[in-house]
């Protein structure tokens, strides 16, 4: 079978620790990668339950055509032309109503003195507006400012509790109708985002050092190659660990914490989405780390083979060559007699 060229650890490696230095690094300050969070939570509409203006459900009821039947000729037509103009004054008249409820809600946060949306990254809390507004499909996010979420937590509700008590109506949370359940799920996300971000931060060292070690192992195989191997692969399967074990705790965190945030919060305009940006990154990121592990892993099964990865072959170095010259080449002098010398 045909030596893997050892390009392949490097170039896998290498890419692994873009990918997911990236994921750790995203939303470290306003703009950058901010469309690759882990989970982000759309407050534009919270307090519309303290309101009840328009509803893009609410239909306009259409005015009953049977009152015309049975009426022929000129009243007929006259009845049905009314009927019809009716109809079009109350659906003129629900769509201003619709308009200026969307109106209130893209200004409802700016009023209350909170952002339209928080977005939770690794290692930070960035929060903004909505552009051109909150209700426009697809709408861009402008971001204000980033919180160290890290050190300082990621608990969403006590930023926007600060927000609406120095805001000009001075609420608070519990004014809005948020409840002991949704707050007790963000709290469960603080404590968890913490220990993933730890996870994180650690894959993100190991992988450097795999990526490093694939790099130093050009000059270490060829006298050392047994230990250069080993070592390669305990710190790839370190790094693939770690980036499996901090993805799986972020995936399950940010799918469980949307579910409960988008059922308790309903009722009082709170809403959240899952990153998948983020998702992306950090699980094509362990793909090639385990390329990685899987390289180094073969090459440890062949080596305990007695094979090696220099296409030279075993090498021979010199102070094998001079054991060689001394005592391999040496003549047999066994059963040979020496006469002695006499005078």
């Amino acid at each position: 079978m045909k030596r893997l060229p050892i390009g392949i650890p490097i170039v896998a490696s290498l890419a692994a620790f873009i990918l997911i230095l990236l994921a750790l690094l995203a939303g470290s300050r306003p703009g950058f990668m901010e469309e690759y969070d882990l989970i982000a939570f759309n407050t534009s509409g919270l307090g519309q339950n303290l309101i009840n203006i328009g509803n893009d459900n609410d239909e306009p009821t259409p005015t009953d055509s049977s009152l015309c039947d049975g009426i022929g000729g000129f009243l007929g037509r006259t009845c049905t032309s009314a009927t019809a103009a009716i109809d079009s004054l109350q659906s003129d008249i629900a769509d201003r109503v619709n308009d200026i409820g969307n109106e209130v809600a893209d200004e409802l946060a700016e009023r209350l003195g909170i952002h339209e949306f928080y977005s939770l990254h690794a290692l930070t809390i960035c929060e903004g507006d909505y552009a051109p507004n909150a209700t426009t499909p697809g709408a861009d996010r402008n971001v204000t400012e980033c919180h160290k979420g890290f050190t300082e937590g990621y608990n969403i509700s006590v930023l926007l509790d600060h927000g609406l008590r120095v805001g000009p109506y001075r609420l608070t949370l519990a004014d809005l109708g948020f409840t002991d359940e949704l707050q007790d799920a963000i709290d469960t996300l603080n404590k968890v985002l913490k220990a993933f971000a730890a996870l994180l931060i650690v894959a993100v060292g190991f992988t450097g050092l795999s990526m490093l070690s694939s790099i130093a192992a050009l000059v270490l195989i060829p006298r050392h190659e047994r230990k250069a191997v080993l070592i390669n692969l305990i710190l790839a399967g370190a790094a693939l660990s770690f980036m499996v074990l901090s993805g799986l705790v972020g995936t399950i965190t940010a799918s469980i914490a949307t579910d409960k945030v988008n059922e308790k919060g309903d009722d009082i305009g709170l809403s959240s989405s899952m990153g998948k940006g983020y998702l992306i990154i950090t699980w094509v990121a362990v793909g090639l780390m385990l390329i990685t592990f899987g390289y180094w892993l073969w090459q440890f099964i062949r080596s305990r083979n007695g094979k090696t990865m220099d296409p030279r072959g075993p090498r021979k170095y010199a102070r094998d060559s001079e054991e060689s010259g001394a005592y391999g080449d040496r003549p047999n002098m066994r059963g040979v007699q020496f006469s002695r010398s006499r005078r």
